[in-house]
């Protein structure tokens, strides 16, 4: 489980190495409710653009934070979406 705060800290930390990997946006998002989730909890949410097999996107289930000397796993949810394009 992670806070708010941990969730925006662990995008600001990872940001550019996601962008690195093929994600075109990220957000901070509630998990309450999902997967049985009870308590209230944050995670990121990593947007990618779906390619072809050959070029996959690779990424973690979680993104790691140190918090008072703890480290705080905040959960990485991965969807797929084409980038915004001005028309």
């Amino acid at each position: 489980m992670a806070t708010q705060r941990q969730a925006q800290r662990a995008r600001d930390l990872h940001q550019d190495k996601l962008a690195a990997s093929g994600v075109h946006a990220l957000s901070v998002e509630s998990l309450t409710g999902q997967a049985g989730n009870k308590a209230r909890s944050f995670g990121i949410v990593a947007w990618v653009h779906s390619k072809a097999q050959t070029n996959p996107v690779y990424l973690p289930s979680a993104l790691p934070i140190v918090e008072r000397g703890k480290t705080v796993n905040v959960p990485l949810i991965v969807r797929e979406s084409k980038p915004f394009q001005l028309e």
